[in-house]
């Protein structure tokens, strides 16, 4: 794999100011060394080394960044405060309001701070990219094609980033508390001032953010290249930007915009990923469903998988480890002993803070291989010397790694942002939803991912079945099974305003959220009287620095 080279990125002239000033006011974030004209941008690996930066910062950061070892990762947030997981150990005040849905500015201070400030950083970087590479070329240091790659990845992130910040942070426009535009600040470019005039920005309307995100990502997929993720070395591919532009489309036509013209988008957009020719395709189980050769092991464990389309890179020899070891399993494990009194793992932090609740677990079908143990998730260890210990509830196979809790590592495990399974259900609903329903196509492309979870060496299990007539709710409930620790929940309750109520079958009824009974709450919370909490407050500290945010309505 090749390595990431992990330098600052160090800007030039007013370029270098600009940066300063942008990462002083909207993220907080100043570099370590500012150089000067003639020593950077002056050659390709200058371009390359801008470029590799913007790969594990920005949302990528998100994935794996939390306050201590203890507390969830910041993009856990949005599952815990949906109910359905739950955070066992519960270190620190964030998990106890998540379940008390106390959420204002000041109880989430800390957490949700960074959820604003990372994409920023990622933004500020993308923009100096994107302004200083022409230069390069007109200069003879890089080529016309050189640019329009490094572009290409630049648009990504910066579309990434500002997609993170509007589904996060936007609400209506108009309903902001100064009855203003309800997208967050668009920065497209460095500052080049300390004025505070021009840096202090206000809320953009929620579609020009959606918009300038579609106009970022359409330039991607223009020159990005055609390859599976692994096939490219881990780096930006055309089907990655295909499958985030589907995404973007899919939100944008839900709520809050409801701009129902975007299903079409997300269907066409979706299916051109489906059939464009890159070599992404599914995995399958080979064996009994239960270990290394499932579907759901492959793609966990292999760092060659055509079904990922994208996935956050972590490489332990290279001081990139996945933290998500720390979060995958019981605390009582730390204390697990072999007969001859030796620790079966050496890590001492260890909590499942993502734990599943037991109606979601209780709704997957007989003979659904996902359900499986050691699939996604686990309730027995065997250790390597052969002993058998009982987790006693559902713990995170998709996220474990022997090795890593043994040594006392991060894991080198990848972590799927996209999969080819999930490219199918975002043109289901799509098709679904789009103003000319295509219901045959809808249940076609939800039959698929269905029936490779039913199916194990190429044999489907008596108990698959498929509704003769697809709702919405079979395929978000299809999402929820298929993606359980992917992270993905939230946005789909918030797109659809629909929560999942188990039934008397175990099955899973979606129902308006604000009907809906709230699972894991405390004091008979739910979000009936608290939609305003399906999206974050804007950071006081944010609003401090900059006089012209609105915060959300509600808070």
């Amino acid at each position: 794999m090749k390595k990431m080279k992990n330098i600052i990125l160090s800007v030039v002239g007013v370029l270098a100011l600009a940066f300063t000033i942008s990462c002083a006011d909207f993220l907080e974030e100043v570099p370590l060394d500012l150089k000067t004209d003639n020593q950077f941008w002056t050659s390709e690996s200058d371009a390359q080394s801008a470029v590799n930066m913007i790969y594990y910062g920005g949302v990528p950061y998100l994935y794996g960044g939390r306050n201590t070892g203890w507390q969830p990762t910041r993009l856990m947030y949005d599952g815990l405060l949906s109910g359905l997981f739950t955070d066992d150990k519960k270190d620190g005040d964030f998990s106890s309001n998540m379940e008390t849905l106390n959420i204002t500015f000041q109880t989430v201070a800390g957490e949700v701070g960074e959820l604003w400030r990372e994409p920023y950083v990622c933004i500020g970087r993308c923009n100096v990219l994107i302004a200083r590479l022409p230069g390069m070329v007109s200069n003879g240091i890089i080529s016309e094609e050189k640019k329009n790659e490094c572009l290409a990845q630049a648009y990504f992130f910066r579309a990434w980033s500002y997609y993170f910040l509007v589904k996060e942070f936007g609400c209506k426009d108009g309903e902001a508390q100064d009855g203003g535009n309800g997208g967050v600040p668009l920065v497209l470019e460095p500052v080049e001032t300390v004025d505070p005039t021009v840096i202090n920005r206000p809320r953009a309307s929620v579609t020009e953010v959606y918009q300038q995100i579609e106009s970022d990502l359409t330039e991607a997929v223009k020159y990005l290249p055609n390859k599976t993720f692994y096939d490219n070395a881990c780096r930006m591919t055309k089907p990655a930007a295909q499958a985030l532009l589907a995404t973007v489309y899919l939100q944008w036509a839900g709520y809050p915009l409801q701009n129902t013209a975007m299903y079409a988008k997300a269907a066409e957009t979706a299916e051109a990923l489906i059939n464009g020719g890159a070599g992404h395709r599914l995995e399958n189980s080979d064996d009994d469903g239960t270990d290394q050769q499932s579907a759901f092991n492959k793609i966990k464990n292999s760092k060659n998988s055509k079904e990922i389309v994208y996935a956050v890179e972590y490489e332990q020899p290279l001081n990139r480890g996945n933290g998500y070891i720390n979060a995958c399993m019981t605390n009582q494990a730390t204390a697990w002993r072999e007969d001859d009194g030796t620790a079966v793992f050496k890590t001492s932090v260890l909590a499942n803070m993502y734990h599943i609740s037991d109606p979601i677990i209780n709704s997957y079908a007989a003979g659904d291989v996902r359900a499986m143990e050691k699939n996604f998730f686990f309730q027995t260890y065997v250790s390597q010397k052969g002993t058998v210990f009982n987790c006693n509830q559902y713990d995170n196979w998709f996220w474990f790694d022997d090795y890593s809790m043994i040594n006392t590592v991060g894991s080198s495990l990848n972590f799927p942002v996209f999969r080819l399974s999930e490219i199918y259900l975002i043109a289901a609903e799509a098709l679904l939803k789009q103003s000319s329903p295509n219901a045959a196509k809808a249940k076609e492309y939800l039959e698929i991912v269905r029936k490779r979870a039913f199916t194990v060496g190429g044999v489907t299990a008596d108990s698959y079945s498929v509704p003769a007539t697809v709702t919405i709710g079979d395929i978000l409930t299809e999402r929820l099974h298929e993606l359980p620790l992917e992270l993905k929940i939230w946005d789909d309750i918030r797109r659809n305003r629909l929560y999942p109520q188990a039934q008397a079958d175990k099955s899973l009824k979606w129902v308006d959220i604000t009907s809906a009974d709230t699972y894991n709450k405390r004091d008979g919370k739910t979000f009936k009287n608290n939609q305003h909490m399906l999206i974050w407050p804007i950071p006081q500290a944010a609003m401090e620095r900059n006089p012209s945010l609105a915060q959300n309505p509600g808070y």
